[in-house]
């Protein structure tokens, strides 16, 4: 299958090359923001995004968090095997276990 390619990002924001944008593969990339958007953030698809920032600093129910990662991972089309959460000293770390289908 083909990889899926974008504006390559550095740090969240649009990377130079040379003076230039340049593409990149970013199925990772998605993965990644998806798991941070909120739902409403991108209009075109309304009920898409974890929320992360909505688990930290408080009480996480890590299987919870675990079961959105899963479904909003598999509604972009992302084949999901059980990602793995876990919190380490206050911070979450997470594993999608996520490959483009």
């Amino acid at each position: 299958m083909a990889l899926n390619q974008d504006l390559a990002l550095d740090n969240n924001d649009i990377a130079v090359l040379d003076g230039d944008f340049y593409i990149a593969e970013s199925d990772q990339q998605h993965i990644i923001d998806t798991i941070n958007a909120f739902p409403g953030w991108w209009k075109e698809y309304p009920a898409d995004g974890v929320g992360l920032m909505s688990y930290s600093k408080a009480p996480t129910d890590l299987q919870e968090l675990a079961r959105s990662i899963k479904l909003n991972l598999q509604s972009d089309g992302y084949s999901v095997e059980n990602p793995k959460v876990d919190n380490v000293n206050g911070h979450l770390i997470i594993d999608p276990k996520a490959t483009k289908s």
